[in-house]
């Protein structure tokens, strides 16, 4: 409960440090229930509309071309793109997965990492989501945890033009 505390913290310090984003989207931070999805299993795809990176990271639209490790999400190379976790993390042990639900206008696309190591050596495993909401809303998700990641330098946020 601790670490999703700090971790909650940790986004909502990220979220206000970025003057320009609130603009755009209004920022709560409050508790959820990290469910497992039985989703798609998504590896690494290109879609018209989203790319998922096993380092974190999703783009949104077709810029995003690499599976980019740098988690910097102050560069403007890498836009649009929402990192809940963006580092050199490793999905060898674990997956990534994805999965709709709901009817439009309210469907809710959900991108699940499961057991992802962070740092790549990293021996714990870590379970996040985010979900990506028809109506606009952006929703990071974290599982809880039973160790410290390996060495952690994680981005987690929003960067967009």
């Amino acid at each position: 409960m601790k670490r999703l505390s700090l971790l909650l913290v940790m986004i909502f310090t990220v979220c206000l440090s970025w003057a320009t984003i609130d603009e755009y989207y209004s920022f709560t931070a409050n508790t959820a229930t990290y469910t497992p999805i039985t989703g798609t299993d998504a590896g690494i795809f290109s879609y018209s509309e989203v790319k998922i990176s096993t380092n974190g990271w999703v783009g949104l639209g077709t810029s995003q071309t690499d599976d980019n490790l740098t988690n910097n999400l102050a560069s403007t190379a890498y836009q649009p793109v929402v990192a809940p976790l963006w580092d050199d993390i490793s999905m060898a042990s674990g997956t990534v997965s994805y999965e709709m639900t709901g009817t439009a206008p309210n469907r809710i696309f959900t991108i699940q990492y499961a057991d992802a190591k962070w740092n790549y050596s990293g021996s714990v495993g870590f379970n996040f989501q985010v979900q990506l909401y028809e109506t606009g809303k952006i929703s990071f998700i974290y599982g809880s945890s039973s160790g410290t990641p390996n060495n952690p330098s994680a981005s987690i946020g929003i960067n967009m033009s």
